[in-house]
């Protein structure tokens, strides 16, 4: 494993310990066995290796969404979003911590707003991935002519944000089975004419 992914992994492992605001750069350091002047090699500062962190724990999402794309007008819509709901509740549930740790820093949260915009990203654009997705399905006919691809888009990934963070919240571990059950549930509740 190069440095680089070493120091990731130790400042997860810190981060998820002690949240964002108390975890140091030396701490980091400690964990991943090398200097405190290595991470800055490979970052700019904590914040960044923060982010790195956090994009991390969204792999499974981002590659369900980019599959998305690939599925349009194949199998059914259902069948189609479920990687992509599956994808996010475990990713939210597992990052659920880093996510909720930028709130507590106010000029560190505003910083990576501003990182966001310079990159064109955000959380928001998976929600456009899957609303771009519904609406190509929609152009196919595929849909109701009356669903809204964007709320529809808001809903499913939302459902899983939210169950995350009550998961989280009330400390419940959840089964890939259970997850799986809830997933069924919200698609049949998006998609209700959909085979």
């Amino acid at each position: 494993m190069d440095l680089k992914n070493k120091i990731a992994e130790a400042a997860e492992q810190v981060l998820l310990a002690n949240g964002l605001a108390r975890t140091t750069t030396k701490e980091i350091a400690r964990a991943a066995g090398c200097s405190e002047g290595s991470l800055y090699n490979h970052f700019k500062n904590k914040e960044d290796i923060y982010l790195h962190v956090l994009r991390g724990q969204l792999k499974h999402l981002m590659s369900a969404l980019t599959a998305l794309q690939g599925s349009i007008g194949k199998e059914t819509v259902r069948r189609n979003l479920e990687p992509v709901a599956l994808a996010a509740l475990e990713d939210f549930t597992g990052s659920m911590s880093l996510i909720c740790a930028i709130f507590s820093e106010p000029d560190i949260l505003q910083r990576h707003r501003e990182g966001f915009a310079l990159r064109n990203e955000g959380p928001h654009r998976a929600n456009e991935a899957v609303e771009a997705y519904l609406s190509r399905e929609k152009d196919l006919g595929r849909l109701r002519e009356e669903m809204d691809p964007r709320i529809a888009a808001d809903l499913l990934l939302g459902s899983c944000f939210q169950h995350a963070f009550q998961s989280n919240f009330l400390g419940k571990v959840e089964s890939r089975e259970v997850q799986k059950a809830y997933v069924d549930r919200i698609l049949h509740s998006l998609f209700p004419s959909e085979l």
